[in-house]
């Protein structure tokens, strides 16, 4: 009588191995996306926020508040208390009379979300 070895075939494990890299790469493409979907909906939700922040200010001092640095837009709308680095976006706005506030994306500079004192939802560019 012959006895056979019980266990897997070389074949048998690489299917299994493509498998789980079939798999693994789908998974990276959807988280790719997801994290670019979930970086451009935070950087339209700090826009809205920014835009409150600009009429108070404007509601304090007759003027908005405009810099292109996003540091100082911290410190003077927001009291330093809200810290803005951490996002995938930079912020800034363009004059004081006619309110524009953008966000470019620190990866992609064509993408960037723009709002205005007229347009007052977040216009996202093609690029993005």
């Amino acid at each position: 009588m012959r006895r056979y070895s019980q266990g897997f075939t070389l074949i048998e494990l690489l299917v299994v191995v493509a498998i789980i890299g079939i798999l693994s790469a789908v998974g990276v493409v959807s988280y790719s996306g997801y994290k670019a979907s979930a970086e451009k909906k935070q950087a339209e939700i700090t826009l809205n926020s920014i835009y409150l922040a600009e009429q108070e200010y404007k509601s304090n001092n007759g003027e908005y508040y405009f810099n292109s640095s996003t540091s100082n837009l911290v410190n003077n709308l927001f009291d330093g208390v809200d810290d803005l680095s951490e996002q995938a976006y930079e912020f800034k706005t363009t004059n004081a009379s006619t309110l524009t506030i953008t966000a470019t994306n620190k990866n992609n500079r064509s993408c960037t979300i723009s709002i205005t004192q007229t347009n007052k939802k977040p216009n996202v560019a093609s690029a993005c």
